[in-house]
């Protein structure tokens, strides 16, 4: 039986502390893509951000996870932690002296995207280890539910914060937040995490865990859901200044609304997402309903000019992302083990950061050459073709069949999926 995961305290104070970190994070996402769409009246410019945040990440992503199975995941997270603090910093002082230019925007980004790339895997492989086994279940819900909660709480927060006191103070809260995960993981003890041989070469490591991830099916599916998802689903969280401005004619600002909108739909997913996670012949039928509610998103957001039709679209958005990271996170979570987890959630990472790049890139792109609005039924069109052949394909049958009790290789001792 699965058991909560707040009942252990070193987990509940890292909970906590990283959802009010990552809603001043997502305070600072949504005032800066605001900004420089504002300076550069361009969403080209929106899909160079998130390149410069994103490719270091996704770079820097598979050699992290070698680095999170080689020594201390929690002496990583520390270390990045204190150059996002840097960064969130620096880009606060250059704001404040009005000294911020859309290329030094993008350059900041790029410093945070090199402390993403180490920290995305090593945070995911770190979460298991602040819990006993049988609440390892429930700590990856809940690890989801502190970053769909910042998702939500984060963006309705920079409207009132960017509305009443301006950007640097959206900038400076999320700055000074970094302090408190880092507070925690200076304080906290945790089970040593299981080291790879001393001997084994970087690029072997690495060769090993891509080919683990390859050569097992249900490993190899998520990833390339995951890839699929990323690139033609979340990517929307990221252009959602010009969908705002283009497609509904309100200010780039109020993309807080729709990101918030999205924040909603994740926590009311995430009310019944711990039974999708319990029972292994669900996870089929979740990630085609995850399926259906990418392709439902971009249709809602292109089908009219009516703001609240929008959020709509965003709050089903929410639903799906939040569903299909518990869903995948979970599956990994229990197939992975423990020496191989950091690379094998780095591969899974770096579908998601790769995907958000092109698909973010090419959106804000094509918005300005096509149109917003049939970019985003383009990007509807295509979800809504690949969903249908993998359903009608059988290709998610696979997740149901796994069983990480019986798994030769995979299954984490005393982790349970039932049936």
């Amino acid at each position: 039986m699965s058991q909560s995961a707040l009942r252990t305290p070193r987990f509940t104070a890292f909970f906590v502390a990283a959802a009010i970190s990552n809603a001043a994070g997502w305070m600072q996402t949504v005032a800066v893509p605001a900004l420089l769409f504002d300076l550069t009246h361009q969403s080209t410019w929106l899909g160079l951000a998130t390149v410069a945040n994103i490719a270091p990440a996704v770079l820097l992503a598979t050699p992290a996870g070698v680095l999170s199975d080689r020594v201390d995941r929690r002496l990583i997270l520390l270390a990045t932690q204190l150059l996002q603090l840097a960064a969130a910093t620096a880009l606060w002082w250059l704001y404040h002296t009005d000294q911020l230019t859309p290329g030094r925007i993008l350059l900041v980004g790029f410093v945070g995207g090199v402390a993403t790339g180490f920290q995305s895997p090593t945070w995911q492989a770190f979460i298991p280890s602040l819990v006993p086994q049988e609440a390892m279940l429930d700590a990856v819900r809940l690890n989801t539910l502190q970053f769909t909660l910042a998702r939500a709480v984060g963006p309705a927060a920079a409207g009132v914060v960017v509305k009443q006191w301006g950007i640097s103070w959206a900038i400076g809260i999320n700055a000074v937040t970094y302090v408190l995960p880092v507070v925690v993981l200076l304080i906290i003890s945790t089970p040593r995490n299981a080291v790879m041989g001393a001997g084994t070469r970087a690029l072997d490591a690495l060769r090993d865990g891509a080919r683990y991830v390859w050569r097992e099916r249900g490993l190899r599916l998520v990833v390339l859901l995951s890839l699929l998802t990323a690139t033609l689903g979340q990517s929307f969280q990221f252009i959602a200044p010009a969908i705002s401005k283009r497609i509904f004619g309100h200010s780039s600002e109020d993309n807080s609304t729709l990101l918030a909108a999205l924040g909603v739909g994740g926590l009311v997913a995430a009310l019944f997402a711990r039974r999708l996670i319990s029972h292994r012949a669900r996870l089929p039928h979740a990630m085609t309903a995850v399926l259906a509610l990418y392709a439902v998103t971009p249709l809602l957001v292109a089908a009219t000019s009516d703001f609240r039709v929008g959020v709509a679209g965003y709050f089903l958005g929410g639903m799906a992302h939040v569903i299909n990271a518990v869903s995948i996170n979970a599956f990994i979570q229990s197939y992975a083990p423990d020496h191989l987890r950091g690379r094998v959630m780095s591969f899974y990472l770096l579908a998601i950061l790769g995907g958000i790049q092109v698909g973010t890139f090419l959106m804000g792109w094509l918005g300005d050459r096509i149109g917003m609005r049939v970019t985003v039924l383009v990007d509807a069109a295509a979800m809504t073709v690949i969903s249908a052949w993998l359903v009608q394909r059988g290709a998610l049958r696979v997740l149901g069949e796994f069983s990480p009790d019986s798994h030769h290789e995979g299954a984490t001792p005393g982790v349970t999926v039932t049936a």
